[in-house]
């Protein structure tokens, strides 16, 4: 479970609202500029009236660097600029011509398509893939809302988009020209593009819409289990940020039995047993499961067990230490499991954990509220591609509270630091994690 440098999440904290204005402004001004002709005003406009809730953005150490919107039939991204709201902000004459000059560029979604809202990324993100991600976070959202087609068009003037979108698999559907406008618009002509999705997968993922409420495996640790083994072996957030910052509050292992949680493919399994541990693993992923028996069949025991129910399996007083890196953020309630690792520890036992840093998994919130606990779905690009990914973050209280109610004690606190071996391979991204922690490190005993 690593969070990668970049991920999309649906919305942005409210507090981003005129980020997002200021980034749509940056990329789509020229459009608007007829209809507002002050920067200034066509910016606050934009800011009060952006629905968030028909957006993608991504953000980066708390700052909003890219923003994707959509239409559906229901609302969208900028159908909030309308008739009256602009005669209100603008006055009768110059509100009555912005709404004229916005209507031009008004595409209606259907019942069958999206529409696609433009792309937005900050001058110094851009070449680093944001928009492709943002792209892929566009259709997949088609693809859970049932629609067959996503729609966009893209101007003359701006090639490096259109290239993106065919090679995303778009195909080009209508072309339009109006060269006596390019003096008043910056732009002479324009394309509309379509990306028709399987009807079959639009079935599905209208399936899978009745079934949210049940618990769901992550396609990142299920689907994408062996790509997932791969990527963590030597990348930045586990392989020298998370593994080196857990491993330094163990201790000595060896003679000791050790009850892995979360245990994924067998990273943490393999080092305990290279220490001299006695290990059992346990993941909700039957993916998992295999890869770590495909692994380590005949060095430890292996099973798989739902965590949010606690450990059935497991005896009272049997393990000198319980590891869980990287995977609380995935229960809605502690309790039940931390419960049971006070149940299955020997007096003075550990439990040594790591989870998402609440501070940044605040900027995710969809509430804003730093002291609800909720889901959070984000698409993150740990396996090469973007992964709908689901956790649910909470404040640093509601996490000590699970393990003070249930009878541990706090040994140790930390946030992590990255391994020197780091700063030869990226020096960016030590001084960044350096600086701004992304995971939390706690050391509790029974």
């Amino acid at each position: 479970m690593e969070k990668a440098q970049f991920t999309v999440q649906q919305g942005w904290p409210e507090h981003h609202r005129k980020t997002v204005a200021a980034l749509y402004e940056q990329a789509f001004g020229q459009k608007f500029r007829l209809a507002v002709p002050n920067q200034q005003q066509r910016i606050a406009l934009l800011a009060q009236f952006f629905k968030p809730e028909y957006a993608l953005s991504v953000i980066d150490q708390g700052c909003l660097v890219a923003v994707a919107g959509f239409q559906t039939p229901k609302a969208g991204f900028t159908s909030g600029i309308g008739w009256q709201g602009l005669v209100d902000l603008l006055g009768y004459v110059k509100g009555a011509w912005a709404a004229l000059v916005f209507s031009l560029f008004e595409r209606k979604p259907s019942q069958h398509t999206m529409v696609m809202d433009g792309i937005a990324v900050a001058e110094e993100y851009r070449g680093k893939g944001l928009g492709s991600m943002l792209l892929d976070g566009i259709i997949h959202q088609a693809q859970e809302q049932g629609f067959s087609k996503v729609r966009l068009d893209v101007i003359d003037s701006n090639p490096r988009a259109k290239k993106l979108y065919l090679a995303k698999g778009f195909k080009q559907v209508k072309r339009e020209y109006y060269p006596y406008l390019n003096w008043l618009l910056g732009f002479s002509g324009s394309s509309t593009l379509e990306y028709s999705i399987h009807p079959q997968l639009s079935q599905l993922q209208g399936a899978n819409l009745k079934a949210k409420s049940m618990p769901q495996k992550p396609a990142m640790y299920s689907t994408y289990a062996k790509e997932y083994d791969v990527a963590i072996q030597d990348n930045i957030y586990n392989a020298h940020y998370e593994r080196p910052s857990l491993q330094a509050m163990l201790g000595e292992m060896a003679g000791k039995t050790v009850l892995d949680l979360g245990c994924g493919s067998g990273v943490y399994a393999e080092y305990l047993l290279a220490k001299g541990a006695k290990v059992t693993a346990i993941d909700s992923s039957s993916e998992m499961v295999a890869l770590v028996k495909q692994k380590l069949a005949t060095q430890l025991k292996v099973y798989q067990q739902d965590l949010a129910s606690g450990l059935p399996e497991e005896a009272d007083a049997s393990y000198d230490l319980v590891i869980c890196p990287l995977m609380l953020h995935y229960l809605q309630d502690l309790n039940p499991l931390f419960a049971d690792v006070k149940r299955v520890l020997k007096v003075g036992g550990s439990f040594v954990f790591s989870t998402h840093h609440p501070m940044v998994d605040i900027e995710a919130s969809p509430s804003g509220n730093y002291f609800a606990t909720e889901r959070v779905t984000e698409m993150w690009d740990t396996v090469g591609k973007p992964v709908e990914v689901s956790f649910y973050r909470r404040p640093l209280s509601a996490l000590i509270a699970a393990l003070t109610q249930n009878g541990m004690v706090i040994a140790e606190l930390n946030e992590g630091r990255p391994s020197e071996t780091l700063k030869t391979i990226s020096p960016e991204h030590y001084q960044r994690l350096s600086e701004h922690p992304q995971f939390l490190f706690i050391k509790a005993l029974a």
